[in-house]
């Protein structure tokens, strides 16, 4: 059951997702989420900001929430544009605290 992951990577679609699209934030991650106008497939963007540490360090939360994604990227909703944003207690965060924070958001986006 495996589904493949679609990344975002225009800067205009984030920027639509931040101002369109709708937001629910927990403690590690905030997660927008818009739907997809012209497309029917769900695309993934994560962002970790500069001041969250090194590059070492925002590419291992990002490594994080890319594996909490996957857990549940079978079950989610097609047509949607997700972004992902990494806040400051993600930092020294664990992987299944994050997966269980981000399972809670994609219920409450009602994505799941």
């Amino acid at each position: 059951m495996n589904k493949r992951i679609f990344t975002l990577k225009e800067n205009h679609l984030f920027n639509r997702a931040y101002r369109k699209g709708r937001c629910f934030s927990g403690k590690y991650v905030a997660l927008y989420c818009l739907k997809n106008q012209n497309r029917n497939e769900t695309k993934i963007g994560i962002t970790v900001s500069k001041n969250r540490g090194n590059a070492v360090k925002r590419n291992r939360i990002k490594r994080i929430i890319r594996e909490s994604y996957r857990v549940f990227a079978p079950f989610i909703k097609e047509g949607n544009i997700i972004v992902i944003v990494a806040r400051q207690p993600c930092v020294d965060a664990h992987v299944s605290v994050v997966t269980s924070e981000l399972e809670a958001l994609l219920e409450k986006a009602t994505l799941l």
